[in-house]
């Protein structure tokens, strides 16, 4: 059996260095012209910082979750939370540079959007019912 939580970990690693950064970023933008032009929208380069940092903070919770249960969650589970964790934010971010960007469901935009958003549900909740299976099991 594989424990493939250490993959969380190198993700949530690098949600933060990106989101850190996407915090110069964000200064920049406050301060240069050149930014500006970059990053025409404010308001979805600081959706993107911050979905950033809730993502290496929900990442690095399930694998001290899963440390503590000793459990090791499924590889599917796993690449799901991942995947989910880098595009979603990213989004944000493309909308950030590009932000009269197609927003609809089938638009190219939105189908890898999309997509994103089923396979961070699917990780997610895999790995919250993972836990919670391993908290029943140790009462």
């Amino acid at each position: 059996m594989h424990n493939y939580s250490n993959i969380l970990v190198l993700t949530a690693s690098f949600c933060l260095t990106f989101t850190l950064a996407l915090a110069w970023c964000l200064v920049g933008v406050r301060s240069t012209e050149v930014m500006k032009k970059i990053f025409p929208s404010f308001q979805y380069l600081l959706k993107s910082h911050i979905d950033y940092l809730m993502m290496t903070g929900l990442l690095m919770v399930f694998f001290l979750l899963f440390s503590h249960f000793q459990t090791s969650p499924s590889l599917v589970v796993v690449i799901s939370m991942c995947v989910g964790s880098v595009v979603n934010p990213a989004g944000f971010m493309m909308l950030a540079i590009k932000p009269n960007l197609s927003q609809k469901p089938t638009s190219p935009f939105g189908m890898v959007m999309l997509c994103s958003f089923s396979l961070a549900t699917i990780g997610y909740a895999g790995a919250a019912w993972s836990v919670g299976y391993a908290a029943i099991l140790s009462l």
